[in-house]
């Protein structure tokens, strides 16, 4: 993920910073209040470290993070663990509209997950680009691989740092490795 933001250099970003390991890419607000409250102008680069501890806490400020995001237009969204958030069978309402109507705003969504098959089925249904490394579990590798129309054993296979690249306008399954900064 971090490759990917590097590559696209967003001049309009918002991060849900899970781990709070992004802060080359954006300044740290205090609080979802504070992020409603700032200015989205031609360029700003934003990231919100998660406060809720229980599920619903954290399910209540995603969904606010991302009425915060579609009021912003526009922009990059990142979130870290995805899974935190989603499951395969529930997305929060602002989430659905902002994978299913996000386009229409402007909206660049990327959603990182470890564990793809606990994540909101939609999400990855209207993924325009999917990236892959290996994945451990047959449930999991098989929820990628349907959605990338290839075989669970060609994710199965990837060496470390190596993934797939799922190119949805093109239909194209294309291989890549990983480059760590030195």
């Amino acid at each position: 993920m971090k490759e990917r933001l590097r590559k696209l250099k967003p001049k309009r970003l918002i991060i849900l910073d899970t781990k709070n390991e992004n802060e080359e890419f954006a300044e740290l607000v205090p609080s979802l209040a504070a992020l409603a409250k700032a200015s989205f102008g031609k360029e700003f680069r934003l990231r919100y470290i998660p406060r809720g501890l229980t599920k619903k806490a954290r399910q209540d400020e995603f969904e606010t993070l991302c009425r915060i995001v579609q009021a912003a237009k526009n922009c990059t969204f990142v979130i870290e663990e995805l899974g935190r958030y989603t499951t395969p069978s529930y997305a929060p309402p602002a989430w659905a509209d902002c994978c299913n109507d996000g386009r229409h705003d402007g909206l660049h969504i990327i959603g990182a997950s470890q564990f793809p098959a606990q994540i909101d089925k939609s999400f990855l249904g209207n993924a325009t680009v999917i990236h892959c490394g290996y994945l451990g579990e047959e449930s999991a590798r098989k929820v990628v691989a349907a959605k990338m129309d290839i075989e669970p054993g060609r994710i199965k296979a990837l060496p470390n740092l190596a993934y797939l690249h799922f190119d949805r306008a093109s239909r194209k399954v294309t291989e890549g490795v990983v480059r760590i900064p030195k």
